[in-house]
């Protein structure tokens, strides 16, 4: 049975006209006014709210009575933290689900994130740093529509993460990778979002919310200059092939990335300078670096004309790495060639200007005195500058018995 809406006159006190609806349970509820206007504006509001044929509203389905008792009755429950009202629930599901209508898997969003941002013109670097971190996200959930990522499941992905690179022994755990690490993840899978929201495949970047990483401030490890020598000489007994890769890293501060896509072509033993292009630098820009004479001594003897200036592979590079360190009995800090290099270069040539633009800094020189100064000492920088091959006899002026340096 269908419920109209009803306008009629009357004379009751003030009030001119009436309107019966339908309300609650069934009952017929009444509301007065004085005039016309106003109830036939309040009858067009009700005849919305039921319905075109006026009972769409007035009469529910059993499942839709279902679902109003159980949401009054989970209200109940919640009074001491009352969720979203009704309607803002309902809206934002069927936002979600029409988004997973039009959305793509990750593997795919990934797919074209990376095209895109190979079509965009970025550094063929900064692609490949991409590749590797969001490819990592994107292997983990590859057949998930894109749109149906949480902030909790991004969260605790990011801090589970562990170094696969590795290989490990029977019952071995992987390790954690270092929240620097995962901050650096956490930043490029947030580009990933954001690009697939720009493509309409989802409403918002979960990853906004994500857990945030905050690295402890630590000031570099270096090597003492007793130590660095200790570490060529193994370095030519043990990997000869690997001296120039070490050599650029420890004596001109070239990053191990910069220092992989280099080529002896690069090189240029006669104007004493090392000519970094674009395409190898990490910012992008061409960097021009001065051989200084001890660089010279482990370059010349093993110069070419070109050709890469190392052609191992990471799993040889560090299987060398490890027999190195053990037979020159000196452990090798994170990224402890370059700072060394800065530590003894900031030292040696007291000018922070000419040390960061030897290491491609682009920012200002400050930032090498908050980082090195104090590491180190005039005197170990004197030593550091004046290693020199071991076939060519050593002369490092240093005094035994004193460890790594570090902050």
């Amino acid at each position: 049975m269908r419920t109209k809406v009803t306008v009629r006159a009357g004379t009751y006190r003030d009030y001119t006209h009436r309107v019966r609806y339908p309300g609650p349970g069934g009952k017929t509820l009444t509301k007065w006014f004085h005039n016309e206007t106003q109830a036939l504006a309040f009858e067009k509001e009700q005849n919305k709210a039921l319905g075109i044929d006026g009972a769409a509203f007035g009469t529910l389905a059993a499942d839709e009575k279902a679902v109003l008792e159980f949401w009054r009755a989970f209200v109940n429950e919640a009074a001491d933290a009352p969720p979203p009202p009704l309607g803002e629930v309902v809206r934002d599901f069927a936002k979600r689900w029409r988004a997973t209508r039009t959305s793509v898997t990750v593997s795919e969003a990934f797919d074209r994130f990376i095209a895109t941002k190979e079509g965009e013109g970025l550094r063929a670097l900064s692609v490949e740093g991409l590749r590797t971190r969001c490819g990592r996200f994107a292997g983990d959930f590859a057949t998930r529509p894109i749109c149906t990522l949480t902030t909790g499941e991004i969260s605790d992905w990011l801090l589970g993460l562990v170094d696969t690179r590795k290989p490990l022994k029977v019952g071995e755990k992987a390790a954690q990778v270092s929240l620097l690490t995962k901050r650096n993840y956490r930043r490029d899978v947030a580009t990933l979002f954001a690009f697939s929201k720009t493509r309409g495949w989802l409403a918002e970047n979960p990853v906004t919310d994500a857990a945030k990483m905050r690295p402890p401030k630590q000031r570099p490890g270096v090597l003492t200059p007793e130590e660095t020598a200790k570490f060529f000489v193994a370095l030519e007994l043990k990997a000869p092939a690997l001296v120039p890769f070490w050599a650029v890293r420890f004596f001109a501060g070239v990053r191990e990335q910069e220092a992989l896509r280099m080529d002896w072509s690069m090189v240029d033993l006669k104007a004493k300078e090392i000519h970094l292009p674009d395409t190898v630098t990490k910012t992008g820009h061409d960097r021009t670096i001065k051989i200084e004479p001890v660089l010279a001594a482990f370059l010349e003897p093993l110069a070419q004309r070109s050709g890469p200036l190392t052609a191992s592979t990471s799993m040889s590079r560090r299987y060398a790495l490890e027999k190195v360190e053990k037979a020159a009995g000196v452990s090798l800090p994170k990224n402890g060639a370059r700072h060394s290099f800065a530590t003894y270069h900031l030292l040696a040539f007291r000018h922070a200007g000419e040390t960061a633009l030897q290491l491609g800094h682009g920012g200002s020189p400050e930032l090498l005195h908050r980082h090195y100064k104090g590491v180190g000492t005039e005197k170990q920088a004197k030593a550091f500058w004046k290693i020199r091959p071991a076939k060519a006899a050593n002369v490092v002026s240093i005094t035994k018995g004193k460890g790594r340096r570090t902050a």
